[in-house]
């Protein structure tokens, strides 16, 4: 019914625990409906435990893929061999609380005999807990967050800030750490009037960080998922058969036989983006006669189609509308307004809106002060169901758009 952020947390382990389980963790909680019994939904929630790779033999504070657990039932008091509800640490964990409280504030801690009990999570929260110092940073579930590293000289908004390839490594490395769901990493810069490279100095760029990459940070526990952000047919297949890459996002959409043939073999996903051309030009752009979101509509439409011709299926494809790419400003604004209309398609959708030049129209500043004006894209965005954000302030999305969930409790989505 409903979901709350994400909290990441300091570890929460027994003295004298071995230093490898000393690792932060993510908690979110979630409102719901069953018509299971406590007892058979736990076994379910083992059992997902289980699939998904947590040892369910182990120490209970043990560092672990997921723990499942169940907080509380209505007004339920359960204390039977193997489940307690509510959860026996749930007065112990102020995140915990807190979290729930976002979500339900004036549920009533139901167990008799304790200076809390019958008083509402907000009363407890205000007059019993604490939220203290394990308590690192908040995340939004979704829509998820795309980070951009653009390893080339001229992109408009950070060009050479991550052109070489020790401080693109470490942009990668900052943006997993503030909340990137996926890294888009690219090398050919699709700005107005960008002058196109080879596929070899594309490459020369890119191959030492999908190494770093392929070697050192996809056996880190956080890892996001890795996207190629590039339209030579060349490179796509040549990273493909050398790293374990996510996604491709092709600007330009490329439909040659032989390369979607050698596509429909891997299990990447394809973000295919609405485009006039590449490099965008500004007297190339959609008829004024005609809705946008119906022509980008038509066009995803035929390009699923296509791409299932070949074994590559909805569920690998992501539909970008590609702001900037062939719109004037009010096309760009009428395609965002517009945007939820996509999901129709039975696809993901990812919308790259940030510090874009059609924010020219309520923002004078220049391209990397234009944060602000696209958080507040992003919001009515995430109103709209869009499934990825792809947005250069990683920091500032997730900490304004968790405020902004909180108060909601995601049950829009």
């Amino acid at each position: 019914m409903r979901v709350s952020v994400i909290f990441e947390t300091k570890a929460i382990i027994p003295a004298g625990s071995p230093k490898t389980w000393n690792l932060p963790s993510f908690h979110v909680v979630i409102l719901g409906k069953t018509s299971l019994s406590p007892d058979a939904l736990l076994i379910n929630l083992k059992q997902i435990e289980n699939e998904l790779g947590s040892d369910l033999k182990a120490h209970r504070l043990a560092p672990c893929t997921i723990d499942l657990d169940i907080l509380a039932w209505d007004q339920q008091v359960i204390s039977d061999e193997g489940l307690t509800i509510p959860h026996q640490d749930l007065m112990h964990r102020p995140f915990l609380i807190g979290l729930m409280a976002s979500l339900e504030s004036e549920w009533r801690y139901p167990v008799p005999g304790f200076a809390y009990s019958h008083l509402s999570l907000s009363e407890i929260l205000h007059h019993h807990i604490k939220l203290d110092n394990s308590f690192i940073k908040c995340f939004l579930p979704f829509p998820q967050m795309v980070g951009i590293v653009n390893v080339t000289p001229d992109s408009f908004s950070d060009g050479r800030c991550y052109f070489n390839a020790k401080t693109a490594i470490e942009r990668i490395k900052e943006l997993a750490i503030k909340g990137a769901s996926v890294i888009d990493i690219g090398a050919q810069s699709t700005r107005p009037n960008a002058q196109c490279i080879s596929s070899e100095e594309e490459w020369e760029r890119l191959e030492p960080i999908f190494d770093f990459l392929a070697h050192d940070f996809i056996s880190r526990a956080l890892k996001p998922y890795i996207s190629l952000d590039s339209y030579d047919s060349k490179v796509i297949q040549r990273a493909l058969q050398r790293y374990p890459i996510d996604w491709i996002n092709d600007v330009q959409g490329n439909e040659d036989r032989n390369y979607l043939n050698f596509i429909s073999k891997t299990k990447c996903k394809i973000v295919i983006n609405h485009s006039l051309g590449i490099p965008p030009s500004k007297e190339k752009v959609l008829p004024f006669d005609v809705n946008p979101i119906q022509i980008i509509y038509d066009w995803a439409e035929s390009k699923i189609e296509r791409f299932s011709l070949y074994g590559i299926s909805k569920e690998r494809i992501i539909v970008d509308p590609g702001i900037g790419f062939g719109k004037s400003m009010m096309q760009s604004f009428s395609l965002l307004r517009e945007i939820g209309c996509l999901k129709k398609l039975g696809c993901e959708i990812l919308v790259g809106h940030s510090r874009k030049s059609f924010l020219n129209l309520i923002a004078l500043q220049e391209a990397s002060e234009r944060d602000n004006e696209t958080i507040g894209i992003s919001y009515y965005l995430c109103k709209q169901g869009v499934d990825y954000l792809r947005v250069h302030n990683i920091e500032a999305h997730q900490r304004a758009l968790a405020a902004l969930a909180t108060l909601e409790g995601l049950s829009q989505f």
